[in-house]
């Protein structure tokens, strides 16, 4: 007995587009499944990555929509947009050249009446796809610049907060447990402990790293990295540096 092939849905959103309007995932859903409803076509299966990077090419759910077609489960594929299958030329052109080895009939919601087998249709497509290659590159650029600006402002540049500060908004503020800790590490390293009595000695009074794991030498170690932010309240981002008196932990009498 014949497999019925299934028509699948993916939809992507990076975390680097997650706030820009018109770019959720519920939006996405919302659009594949009017357009499939337009053409006669019911969704059998949503493929979702979330806060994956559409130059990445090891997406979890990309991946398992692949191994689905490469089985022969799936006859029809639904993205809302080019940029959602990607935003990599390279990748993008061999994502469509897989389908079509596979016999996988690709719709894109906003190009309608898309065609894989005309010309056109595809020369259009791939300008599209340098377009949203060009796009992620723009975003990439106005995030790093803006990073670059917050931090001569001796502001967060934004990513992980170091130990010792919590977030306050797009602000990192002092956290008064976790600054003891360091201190304490500071003060035993200034004494002459080497790193591991350190991570030893924290882990016997029943201290914890944030993610509530036992201390050991890596972490303290990337925490003594840091005198120029915890001492002088220095604060880096690739060649760029600024400086904020209130994320100073150690020294006027602090430690």
């Amino acid at each position: 007995m014949a497999t019925i092939k299934q028509v699948a849905a993916y939809c992507r959103v990076s975390t680097l587009e997650q706030k820009e309007k018109g770019l959720g995932m519920d939006i996405q859903v919302r659009d594949v499944t009017s357009f499939a409803e337009g053409q006669h076509l019911a969704i059998n299966r949503f493929y979702r990555d979330e806060a994956q990077s559409g130059a990445a090419e090891n997406r979890k759910q990309l991946q398992k929509l692949l191994r689905a077609c490469q089985r022969g489960e799936i006859g029809a594929v639904v993205i809302p947009t080019i940029d959602r299958l990607s935003r990599n030329v390279r990748i993008a052109e061999n994502l469509f050249h897989q389908f079509a080895e596979l016999g996988i009939n690709v719709l894109i919601a906003d190009m309608p009446n898309y065609d894989g087998k005309n010309r056109r249709d595809v020369l259009l497509r791939q300008i599209r796809e340098a377009i949203a290659e060009e796009n992620r590159k723009e975003i990439i650029e106005r995030l790093w610049k803006g990073r670059q600006e917050r931090v001569r402002k001796g502001n967060a540049p934004g990513g992980n907060v170091p130990y010792g500060y919590r977030r306050d908004g797009k602000q990192w503020i002092v956290d008064s447990e976790e600054s003891d800790i360091v201190r304490t590490i500071y003060r035993l390293s200034d004494s002459g402990c080497l790193v591991p009595e350190i991570s030893a000695s924290l882990n016997q009074n029943g201290s914890v790293r944030r993610n509530g794991l036992p201390w050991n030498a890596r972490q303290v170690h990337d925490i003594l990295s840091r005198r120029d932010l915890y001492a002088k309240g220095f604060i880096t981002y690739g060649e760029i540096a600024g400086s904020n008196e209130k994320l100073v932990l150690l020294g006027r009498g602090r430690d």
